[in-house]
């Protein structure tokens, strides 16, 4: 239920003639990362990339995000969510064919996403996604 929330405060904004629709984004970190995964490919014409931080998905479930492009965040030493999510999940859009690519911070714990918005040309890579 909560994701149907989600995405009928997103149908609100989506209807208004200033949005960019070509420009939408999805980013959460942690359980906001899971929820990251979910949004992009329960809705994946909405949006044009997603960035999960140290989340992690069912790997089975991100065909129908083939379209979405994703920028994974991750650190290597992470014991709350461990890499392997997001691991399987850039192996699996990898092997789909989608764009996809996976940072992974080697000696970082839970907190990658201090590093995620520290690395370079973050925002740039997010501002120049469009959908296809």
């Amino acid at each position: 239920p909560i994701f149907r929330t989600l995405k009928e405060l997103l149908d609100i904004y989506l209807a208004m003639p200033q949005i960019d629709k070509d420009r939408i984004y999805v980013m959460g970190l942690s359980m906001g990362g899971m929820g990251t995964f979910d949004m992009a490919v329960r809705y994946p014409e909405i949006f044009a990339a997603a960035m999960p931080i140290c989340g992690t998905v069912n790997p089975a479930r991100l065909k129908a995000g083939k379209s979405v492009k994703f920028r994974i965040f991750h650190g290597d030493a992470d014991n709350v969510v461990t890499p392997e999510g997001s691991r399987a999940a850039y192996r699996a859009l990898k092997a789909i064919g989608a764009d996809v690519e996976y940072i992974e911070f080697p000696g970082c714990n839970h907190g990658s996403w201090n590093p995620a918005f520290n690395y370079p040309g973050f925002m740039e890579w997010l501002f120049n996604q469009k959908k296809k």
